[in-house]
């Protein structure tokens, strides 16, 4: 599989400079450098599996923007790493993943190759901590927004997808056929009411079920 890639970079160094890294890769293809102003344009031109932003070409900020983008490609973030608390922003609004500038090489073209062919969930270290302060407690408001309550295997799927894990890498975790983690993954997000992996587990996060998932010890944060 070729995952065609577009850079959207302000700083043509940069640019130049992660599209001549993916070039090395031999199932990467980089179809095109462009710029914030530019990145709707270029992408629908170019029609890329993903596209990788760099800030501040586009920032956490430019929700609008990004909610665009993602509505048609899978959107990569590299925000800066004072941005990276306000990760579930961007998740929010379809962003696949945020890293931070100091994401390896290697790093970087895992998660071009993990959210080109599972649209995993990847978040910043630096972001995860700050995601715990928000509510400890699904409020009454936020689990009535449930249309039924989660399974205790829903409820692993959804901590695993907030993990960054693929529907390979969850299936392997819970034993279980990839087809039956995208049947509870379908599941889940209906009943959160959402249309993507993503939206899903920035409600999860903001509602307070993922902490009171992991109060009761679903699934062990294994880190990266």
């Amino acid at each position: 599989m070729n995952i065609r890639v577009l850079v959207c970079c302000e700083d043509a160094i940069l640019g130049s400079g992660m599209r001549a890294l993916l070039d090395q890769q031999p199932d990467i293809t980089v179809v095109g450098n462009t710029t914030g102003a530019e990145s709707a344009a270029a992408a629908a031109a170019q029609e890329p599996d993903v596209l990788v932003i760099v800030s501040p070409a586009l920032t956490v900020e430019h929700k609008r923007e990004l909610a665009a983008l993602s509505a048609g490609t899978k959107v990569v973030l590299i925000a800066k790493s004072e941005n990276a608390p306000r990760s579930i922003e961007a998740l929010r609004v379809g962003v696949q993943a945020v890293l931070t500038p100091d994401t390896s090489a290697d790093e970087l073209v895992h998660v071009l190759r993990t959210v080109s062919a599972g649209g995993a969930i990847v978040m910043p270290k630096e972001a995860r901590p700050s995601l715990h302060h928000l509510p400890d407690d699904a409020s009454p408001a936020s689990t009535a927004s449930l249309s039924a309550p989660l399974t205790p295997r829903e409820s692993e799927v959804l901590v695993l997808l907030a993990q960054g894990k693929s529907n390979a890498e969850i299936a392997e975790k819970m034993s279980v056929s990839t087809a039956t983690v995208r049947s509870h993954v379908h599941h889940l997000l209906r009943k959160l009411g959402v249309g993507t992996r993503a939206q899903a587990v920035a409600v999860a996060y903001e509602s307070g079920l993922i902490s009171a998932i992991g109060r009761n010890s679903v699934v062990p944060d294994q880190g990266d």
